[in-house]
């Protein structure tokens, strides 16, 4: 039987971003780079075809085995120093042989090194730690990050690992769907997100059947599926702090291509069924840190996607960081105060006004109010029509949250009088702010498909009903805000209001404000 000659690393892979990473490892700086996979899972070749890659961009290559049928199984490149360690006839131990022999390899020269053994792993280490470029296999099931155990268990400390290792190839072989039975099916929602993560509805997938010609199966030869990981500047204290304690973050988009990624390309193309991506990869523990980040991925995604609408991003970056996160979504009791406001006399204005004329003029009076409520961190509950309700102590703390509101409402006053002078309006908006404060329900409500943070409670109500109250251009407050406000905003007493809704009459306050002078 003549050697197996391993092809190019772009017929191997068949994802160009895989490709991408590969050789932008390459032109980094000498270190170890890794191909990682189970026995017979076909490393060698794909650690051949890296190889091949380097030697393209100018690094001679001496390839190191003890293994002496190994010229008999694969063919190698002829411009290829190819070496054989031998203990017979001489009285060296297998590990001083190693050493010797790489100690020959011409510092300009890349080191191919076909398995890494007890026996020459201290002579690997050497070798890096004189600058050279060392390629290697490692026997494991271990996928990504994790092929640090097998480098620890050869002894090397973690200065070891963070000086010298540049980049991981894991490789999995899989059952490649069978083209003679494959049946095409409207998959579930939820096997749908396993290779579509953030679809909104069910989409078309191809499953394992069984036929004659793949032994009732559904599943005909193999398939190589990947994970490459770049460990740069940018990585590198990702695997510092997993080194010492074991916390591992998701490497950055653009230097990691993970093994579920890879497998969904290959479900997407149809050359492997949902079935073998469940039970190869899904339900892999050895996948368990994808499957983590993934869905704290997605659920970040998510929490973004909702957010952002609502708050800044840096009121979102904080939301996402806090330990009690999970309160915000289930549900939890906060204190805080809501702002409703709202344009008098809309619906004259929308019967005198075109549709077009009314809405760039709402439009434009929002995109105003909603940079100072964003000012004061304030999270947009909702829209309703021209009135807008606004959060102030949810999902974040704010222990000033009833001033940042009562300030806001001054803004907002002020910033609509100012406009009403600069423009050519037929008629001035005029607007009615209603401010309370006190506990209320708050989470997030609603579906996978929407979902939407909110606040519940006696409070919200008497909010919009002091709104309703307030004559244009008066801001109306509650009791509780005004006494936690009174010391730095001055206002005057109206009475007690008695509220549709309420039984018993509330104390209200209207709060006293400059107007900006006329222009």
């Amino acid at each position: 039987m003549s050697p197996h000659r391993p092809g190019r690393l772009k017929e191997l892979t068949g994802f160009s971003f895989a490709l991408t990473l590969i050789q932008n490892i390459l032109k980094d700086s000498p270190g170890l780079f890794a191909v990682t996979g189970q026995p017979g899972t076909g490393k060698t070749t794909t650690l051949v075809a890296i190889a091949k890659e380097a030697a393209d961009l100018g690094l001679p290559m001496t390839f190191v085995t003890d293994d002496k049928t190994f010229s008999s199984k694969i063919e190698l490149p002829e411009d290829w120093d190819f070496q054989v360690v031998d203990v017979s006839g001489n009285h060296q131990s297998l590990e001083e042989a190693w050493s010797e022999k790489l100690n020959q390899v011409p510092l300009s020269s890349g080191i191919i090194v076909d398995l890494l053994t007890g026996d020459n792993d201290e002579a690997v280490l050497a070798a890096l730690k004189r600058g050279y470029w060392v390629f290697i296999c490692i026997d494991t099931p271990l996928v990504g990050i994790d092929i640090t155990y097998n480098l620890q268990g050869a002894g090397w400390n973690n200065q070891d690992i963070l000086s010298n290792l540049k980049g991981i190839v894991s490789q999995i072989l899989l059952p490649c769907l069978c083209r003679n039975c494959a049946q095409t099916f409207t998959a579930n929602l939820e096997d749908t997100r396993l290779i579509y993560p953030d679809a909104q509805q069910p989409k078309k997938l191809n499953r394992e059947v069984g036929c004659q010609l793949c032994d009732e199966r559904g599943t005909k030869g193999r398939c190589a599926a990947y994970e490459v990981l770049w460990i740069d500047d940018q990585v590198r204290p990702i695997l510092t702090e997993y080194l010492q304690d074991t916390t591992l973050h998701r490497p950055p988009a653009t230097k990691y291509f993970s093994m579920n990624d890879c497998v969904r390309n290959l479900v997407e193309s149809g050359l492997v069924g949902i079935e073998t991506f469940k039970r190869k990869v899904f339900q892999n523990p050895l996948l368990r840190l994808q499957h983590l980040w993934e869905q704290e991925s997605f659920r970040s995604a998510q929490i973004q996607s909702m957010f952002s609408r609502f708050v800044t991003q840096q009121v979102v970056e904080r939301i996402v960081s806090r330990e009690d996160f999970e309160k915000i979504v289930e549900g939890e009791k906060r204190y805080v105060t809501c702002l409703f406001c709202d344009i008098r006399n809309f619906t004259t204005r929308s019967e005198s006004y075109s549709p077009k004329d009314l809405f760039l003029e709402v439009n434009e009076y929002f995109r105003e109010i909603i940079d100072l409520i964003f000012q004061q961190e304030g999270t947009i509950d909702k829209f309703i029509g021209d009135a807008i309700m606004v959060v102030f102590g949810a999902p974040i703390n704010q222990t000033d949250q009833e001033l940042r509101a009562v300030q806001c409402a001054i803004d907002i006053q002020q910033k609509v009088a100012q406009m009403n002078q600069l423009s050519n309006y037929a008629d001035p908006i005029q607007v009615g702010i209603g401010i309370n404060t006190g506990e209320v329900m708050a989470g997030c409500i609603g579906s996978d498909r929407r979902m939407d943070y909110t606040v519940l409670g006696d409070v919200v109500n008497v909010a919009a009903r002091l709104e309703s109250q307030a004559k244009p251009g008066q801001i109306l407050i509650g009791s509780t805000t005004f006494r936690a406000v009174q010391e730095q905003i001055q206002c005057q007493a109206v009475g007690s209001l008695q509220l549709k809704g309420k039984s018993e009459a509330i104390e209200t306050f209207a709060v006293v404000y400059l107007q900006p002078s006329r222009i």
